[in-house]
């Protein structure tokens, strides 16, 4: 299994990070989480191609998490060219309807894959690259997904639990990966709850909201969506896990001597590895181990 975090970034535009998402290969397939702005440049980067893709989990509808999605969507479906199955799509509510709104014969793509699927032109690039008219366009394969609801495949499973974020404007889910050998949990925006904590238990790595730094802020409005450093270190240590991925990262922790300072505490905290997350970073998932110098 590989994990390599696509896009560690937030709403904010920053040129380094993308917006959420985070890719897993294994056992010759790719799953993707999350699907912020940049995330499809970053998984060509990665050196996985859309196509290779068969899943993508969505945690939550705000932008920073989804607004690949139709892009995503369309590149994979152009150079799959008939040949490939359509995406998996897991997410909450209204994913199906989301799914509806872009690829819908009247939908927001709607002009665009009538030209692709009825113009000649779109045909002859169609057939070179080996597909076979007529041209259907993309459907996506959407399971809706709440708090509790297990998608199983043969060698993995994921588990979903709802976290606090933006309820009840949209419903926010976090993710555990299992395989047989290794967990990892995707947690999604979340104020500190239970509920990531236990589904969190015993996993080999979280990656876990890092939006602001504890103590500079305490109006509620804020703390009741969100979490910070301290926030994501006592999950982590109140979970039991071996690793914690800082992730959904803002500009303010970047500025000299602050990076230090958030990792110091957060290692206060919790005693298993502490990363600060990075864009095409790949992320161990096991022991890491120091690099000896001669």
């Amino acid at each position: 299994m590989k994990l390599t975090l696509l896009g560690t970034g937030t709403p904010a535009p920053l040129t380094h990070r993308a917006g959420s998402s985070y890719l897993v290969e294994l056992d010759g397939e790719s799953l993707m989480f999350d699907c912020g702005p940049g995330a499809v440049r970053r998984l060509l980067r990665s050196g996985v191609s859309s196509t290779a893709l068969s899943h993508l989990f969505l945690t939550h509808l705000h932008y920073d998490h989804c607004v690949d999605y139709g892009y995503l969507v369309l590149n994979r479906w152009d150079h799959g060219s008939g040949k490939i199955p359509e995406l998996q799509v897991i997410a909450p509510a209204p994913a199906a309807r989301m799914t509806e709104q872009l690829f819908g014969k009247d939908g927001v793509y709607g002009p665009d894959l009538a030209g692709r699927t009825l113009h000649p032109g779109s045909h002859f690039v169609y057939e070179m690259r080996g597909g076979v008219l007529p041209r259907r366009p993309p459907v996506p394969e959407v399971t809706e997904v709440s708090d509790g609801d297990v998608v199983d495949r043969d060698s993995w499973s994921v588990q979903a639990a709802e976290v606090v974020h933006c309820q009840p404007y949209l419903t926010c889910l976090a993710y555990r990966l299992n395989t047989p050998d290794t967990s990892i949990v995707f947690g999604g925006d979340t104020a500190p709850t239970s509920s990531l904590t236990e589904l969190s238990q015993g996993a080999d790595v979280l990656l876990h909201m890092c939006h602001m730094i504890n103590g500079l802020v305490d109006d509620p409005r804020i703390t009741g969506c969100c979490s910070g450093h301290l926030d994501a270190a006592r999950t982590a240590k109140d979970a039991g896990v071996k690793t914690l991925v800082l992730v959904h990262i803002t500009e303010q922790l970047e500025r000299p001597g602050i990076r230090e300072k958030v990792l110091h505490e957060a290692a206060e905290v919790f005693d298993g590895q502490i990363i600060f997350g990075e864009d095409l970073m790949e992320v161990p998932l096991g022991r890491i181990e120091p690099i000896k110098v001669r």
